[in-house]
């Protein structure tokens, strides 16, 4: 026992505190950032500015719309919208040098949730090599199928908003799609480095 505490100790002195004199933050994301990104990006807006283009048009479209929703996300949650989790990600990624998959992952779970908050998602796999995004239920996807859009490039709003992601993180992914609402019953992505 008395061995157990000699080498405790320091490795206790070692260790972060989660705790911010002063500056309370929260370990979830707060609400403000979920509503000034729906505020400002309306997918059905989107939606309606689909009818009538082209593929490439949509394609565009889509992408632009996912890469500036990533834009505002990280702007809102590395500034106005900081909590503890976007702060210890950040300062383990500096001590460690390892940044993939846990900030890109902060980001796209942010992002999905504040332009899609009633979507159904989960991460089925988030190691140093991979990250295995899910998504069951997707708003855009539904919206696009009852508007009449079928069979439109709408995995390309996902794909730019994650390579959005990747180039803040300086992480460079690899993106495959194994599954697709609402052929296979969800969106698959595999994001690797």
């Amino acid at each position: 026992m008395t061995m157990g505490w000699k080498y405790a100790k320091p490795i206790r002195e070692k260790l972060m505190t989660l705790e911010e004199p002063g500056k309370p933050l929260p370990f979830d994301a707060d609400r403000g950032l979920v509503e000034e990104v729906t505020a400002r990006f309306d997918i059905k807006a989107l939606l309606e500015s689909l009818k009538g283009k082209d593929e490439k048009g949509t394609r565009e479209a889509l992408e632009g719309f996912g890469k500036e929703v990533m834009k505002l996300t990280i702007e809102l949650a590395d500034g106005k919208y900081i909590d503890r989790t976007g702060e210890m990600l950040e300062r383990v990624a500096k001590q460690t040098g390892i940044s993939f998959p846990h900030r890109l992952e902060r980001y796209v779970e942010l992002s999905i949730l504040a332009s899609r908050p009633t979507d159904r998602w989960n991460i089925a796999k988030a190691t140093t090599k991979e990250l295995v995004l899910q998504v069951s239920s997707c708003v855009v996807q539904k919206a696009m199928e009852e508007a009449g859009l079928k069979d439109l490039p709408c995995k390309r709003m996902c794909l730019a908003s994650f390579e959005t992601a990747a180039e803040k993180t300086g992480d460079g992914i690899k993106i495959e799609m194994a599954k697709m609402l609402p052929k296979d019953g969800m969106c698959e992505f595999l994001i690797s480095v």
